[in-house]
């Protein structure tokens, strides 16, 4: 069966896969912020985010579909990759990376490894849940901070959903949380994927970390705030950037005397437009105006002291 490339993004567009441009790879790769002479991709497509890094940078990774692992093969110069389900058959098990980037496919279905109601997997073992089989976003997240090194550093695209999404998810994000292994969480805005305008989310993980805080960043608005771990807990965990950073509350000044004189101008322009009005139905009908201007006087006299 043959295939457009039509066919294929929109194959890929309902599993949740999406094709990462060159900006967005290369905005990804600037938060990897240490020396690495290696990197590694779960998920790796066709190496869209490997091919930012440097030659002689050894890239390995992982690939469901064979045709796009071949594609990464014949782009990327020094890389090793294998086909295969990551998430049930995991290549590399026995190393551990200093650096992973990783856009995994958003909120697919997945089948936890559990045997006789027991965690038979190393990767999710440890976690206080498994994430829910009609999303493995959390699943993905779990397999990178298995192969991450402790002086390693994680970037990794996903759904906005997974900062806030509860029950299990919930569990295991205050888990992450609480051994600290969240450095940054960057709020993506629309129109960074092709054939989508959806909102994502990048997260920094480290296992080094010196501070319990994390910060947020809206690279949109140019804006980013340093939450520490008492007021994530305030937030039960939840770790929307838009909790926490926020549009700056505009105070508008204004000149009291300035306001009262318009105000005054206004009411009396209204007082005479409500004037004339009747005077141009007294002249209309033949009634007399007199009586109800001595009222208006009489009226404005009260308030003299």
């Amino acid at each position: 069966m043959s295939y457009s490339l039509k066919s294929i993004k929109e194959e890929f567009k309902a599993k949740g896969i999406f094709y990462t441009t060159n900006e967005l790879a290369l905005l990804i790769k600037s938060f990897v912020d240490i020396e690495t002479d290696e990197v590694y991709d779960p998920t790796c497509g066709d190496g869209a985010l490997l091919s930012v890094f440097n030659d002689d940078v050894k890239k390995y990774g992982q690939e469901l579909n064979d045709h796009q692992l071949e594609a990464a093969k014949n782009r990327l110069v020094n890389f090793e990759g294998y086909c295969g389900d990551t998430l049930k058959e995991p290549a590399f098990f026995d190393r551990k990376f200093k650096c992973i980037v990783a856009n995994p496919p958003f909120s697919i279905a997945w089948e936890p490894p559990i045997l006789n109601g027991i965690f038979t997997d190393d990767r999710f073992r440890l976690a206080p849940a498994l994430p829910p089989k009609s999303k493995a976003d959390y699943a993905f997240i779990l397999h990178i901070l298995h192969y991450l090194a402790d002086d390693g550093i994680a970037v990794v695209l996903n759904f906005p959903g997974i900062l806030y999404r509860g029950y299990s998810e919930g569990q295991i994000r205050k888990w992450i949380v609480d051994n600290n292994w969240i450095e940054k969480i960057i709020r993506i805005p629309g129109k960074q994927f092709v054939d989508t305008t959806i909102e994502t989310a990048l997260i920094v993980f480290k296992k080094n970390k010196t501070t319990t805080d994390i910060e947020f960043i809206d690279i949109e608005k140019d804006k980013k705030y340093i939450a520490t771990l008492e007021e994530i807990k305030k937030n039960n965990y939840t770790l929307s950037v838009s909790n926490f950073v926020q549009d700056d509350v505009v105070v508008v000044k204004y000149d009291p005397i300035e306001l009262q004189n318009n105000t005054r101008k206004l009411m009396i322009e209204n007082l005479k437009r409500g004037i004339l009005f009747d005077k141009a139905v007294c002249d209309l009908e033949g009634f007399e105006q007199e009586t109800f201007l001595d009222e208006l006087v009489e009226t404005i006299k009260t308030f003299y002291k």
